[in-house]
């Protein structure tokens, strides 16, 4: 797969400092936040002359999948040539965050590590070699095991369990949230002494950008969690949730689809912040 050359075009305009940009490479690592996702996506719509439904855009991680969308709306007959001072400037370099503020009564495991401007509250448990992300809030007992990875802006309210799973950005992780990721828990072997991690093998946990995980929900071993998704307090989730899902029950059952603003969506509209959506039966998680 090559890049477009407009899309390398904008996001060169976006991220000067961008280099060696290939499929592969995610937002995450060029640095946009979602206000350039939104700007990037309208230069590519002015460029290409089409529409990218939101609910395509909410799962944009890699240059290659807006690449894959691209290829799917070819461009107009006459697309319009993209002019330089259409093109959003760079954003301003942010200011520095000031250093992660952590309670003294957390316990950070050997390489732990917080990102500037987070907050670590009472009594929160990091084990060896947990990441967590710029701006980000642990409350109180949080617990995150080993292998656990957390993005930015993303908040775990009080007692929220998590086990080795992926927490990409902006999710929030409500109370007694418990995420695991031994589908065959045993306390011994078959040989009956002790387990170690060499005796069960990890399928960690997903949850995509902008999701939210309601209190006292459990996520099982290897789902993944689509972006934007809504889980409903007390739901047991045991199967993969598309973008965008609002779930609920045990086990859990789609029940209708969630806004970006958290509301539930009537027609594929939002009542409260009048967002209008396009079913997408084609994209992937």
């Amino acid at each position: 797969m090559t890049l477009p050359a407009p899309l390398v075009e904008i996001v060169t305009a976006l991220r000067p400092q961008a280099v060696s940009l290939s499929p592969t490479s995610t937002l995450d690592e060029i640095g946009f936040d979602s206000l350039d996702r939104i700007r990037l996506a309208a230069a590519l719509e002015t460029a290409y002359g089409i529409v990218i439904p939101d609910a395509l855009l909410a799962d944009v991680h890699r240059l290659g999948d807006l690449t894959a969308i691209l290829d799917t709306h070819p461009p107009a007959e006459d697309p319009p040539l993209i002019v330089a001072d259409q093109v959003p400037a760079p954003r301003k370099a942010p200011r520095r965050l000031p250093p992660a503020v952590v309670h003294p009564s957390a316990e950070l495991g050997e390489g732990a590590h917080v990102g500037p401007g987070s907050h670590v509250w009472h009594r929160v448990r990091l084990a060896d070699g947990v990441r967590v992300g710029e701006q980000c809030t642990l409350g109180t007992g949080v617990h995150l095991g080993t292998g656990t990875r957390v993005g930015n802006r993303v908040k775990m309210q009080n007692l929220a369990q998590v086990f080795g799973a992926d927490i990409h950005d902006n999710v929030l992780l409500a109370p007694g949230v418990l995420i695991l990721e031994d589908a065959a828990p045993r306390a011994v072997t078959s040989a009956g002494t002790l387990q170690t991690p060499a005796d069960w093998t990890a399928r960690p946990v997903t949850v995509c950008r902008g999701a939210t995980i309601g209190a006292g929900a459990i996520l099982l071993p290897g789902v993944r969690i689509g972006a934007h998704a809504l889980v409903a307090a007390g739901a047991v989730v045991d199967h993969d949730v598309p973008p965008h899902a609002l779930i609920a029950g045990n086990p859990c059952r789609q029940i209708g689809w969630a806004c970006l603003c958290g509301h539930r969506l009537t027609d594929d509209n939002c009542r409260r912040c009048n967002t209008r959506y396009q079913r997408d039966t084609t994209h992937s998680m």
